[in-house]
């Protein structure tokens, strides 16, 4: 309910007829007033900050890894595909940081390489031979 209202109050202000006479921006081929360009979340303004956008919705950097962002399987953190660790490993619907996903006994990183999943933890096959 809460996600429409925002999709509608965004409808109406992109729709608004008031020119934009300075300080505009554009974004995705569309104009917008500075102050109408906000995040689906806390409505905070988006203009000259760092923001994503996922399914048709932007969002600020923090509303995006607290509400919208998947978590890590090995260390519970959003990923968010900003700085260190923008590649993600996914597996029968687990995702993790290509960092995180290692061997839960000798820690090698298993990315791009056979494991073995046992339970819900990884492991390289030499020591889930050894489980």
């Amino acid at each position: 309910m809460l996600s429409e209202l925002n999709t509608m109050i965004n409808l109406l202000l992109f729709l608004s007829i008031k020119p934009i006479t300075s300080g505009g921006i554009s974004y995705q081929d569309q104009p917008w007033h500075s102050e109408c360009f906000m995040c689906e979340t806390c409505r905070k303004p988006l203009a000259g900050t760092r923001f994503t956008s996922h399914e048709d919705h932007v969002y600020c950097v923090d509303c995006y890894k607290t509400d919208v962002a998947k978590k890590c399987h090995g260390c519970k953190n959003p990923i968010t595909g900003f700085g260190h660790g923008t590649n993600v490993v996914n597996y029968e619907g687990y995702s993790w940081h290509e960092y995180c996903f290692s061997c839960k006994k000798c820690s090698l990183s298993l990315a791009n390489k056979r494991f073995v999943l046992n339970g819900e933890q990884i492991y390289c096959p030499d020591c889930a031979k050894k489980l």
